[in-house]
């Protein structure tokens, strides 16, 4: 037979393709129905009709499972974020805001990947950042790139704030792929609304805030408010 033609596929690309998909697919199941303590790679086979040792073919341990789902949601969060500002106004404003809609929106929607990025850790699982860190990075530059937009835009004002100008670690660093970062409020700036923003969707997610007030989604649009206006926003 002669060999495939450059850049196609073959049934066997595509097979294993296909496997990796459902064997992720399981995955997601268990953590949905026993939370991050409960991904077993036994039982994913088992649900497969696959041997454990068949399963290895695709994934040498759990780590390497659990590094692909969290490289999946990252990307996922991404093009929701994404997709969701190519929809919107452009204004500066307005971007940052549907940022944080699109997060809490996806989050609220797929909290089992939620949990995988930013919940409770795996058991015995630590994410390497060379292997996360593409993925992770490519959110970090879109809430980044978005806050300074509206600086350069004069929607934002980072002297507005209370944050004092700060040094960057060398995970942002190596995050946002670059090695000079200035020491000024705006690294902090940004972490700062962030965790906020994130805390609120964890709140939702695995606690109780949506049993303790009636209507959630006002509660988050004003904490969104507070948020910007503590990043500077004049809004």
């Amino acid at each position: 037979m002669p060999d495939p033609a450059p850049g196609t596929v073959t049934r066997r690309a595509e097979r294993r393709a296909a496997t990796v998909a459902e064997i992720k697919s399981h995955a997601r199941q268990q953590l949905a129905t026993e939370g991050t303590g409960g991904l077993s790679l036994r039982g994913i086979a088992r649900s497969m009709r696959m041997s454990p040792a068949a399963l290895f073919r695709y994934f040498d341990n759990q780590t390497a499972l659990v590094t692909a789902l969290c490289v999946d949601a990252y990307d996922a969060l991404n093009d929701a974020i994404t997709e969701a500002q190519a929809n919107a106004d452009p204004d500066p404003t307005a971007q940052w805001r549907t940022l944080c809609l699109a997060t809490r929106h996806w989050s609220l929607n797929h909290p089992a990947d939620f949990a995988l990025i930013n919940g409770t850790p795996i058991p015995g699982f630590e994410a390497r950042p060379e292997d996360t860190g593409p993925a992770a990075g490519r959110l970090l530059t879109l809430v980044s790139s978005g806050y300074l937009a509206a600086i350069a835009s004069g929607a934002a004002d980072p002297s507005a704030t209370q944050v004092p100008p700060l040094t960057a670690g060398p995970l942002l660093k190596s995050l946002l792929a670059t090695d000079s970062l200035p020491d000024t409020p705006i690294p902090g700036i940004i972490l700062n609304g962030w965790a906020s923003i994130l805390g609120f969707i964890a709140a939702e997610v695995f606690g109780s805030l949506t049993s303790l007030i009636a209507d959630p989604d006002a509660l988050f649009d004003a904490h969104l408010r507070t948020v910007m206006q503590g990043m500077g926003f004049s809004q």
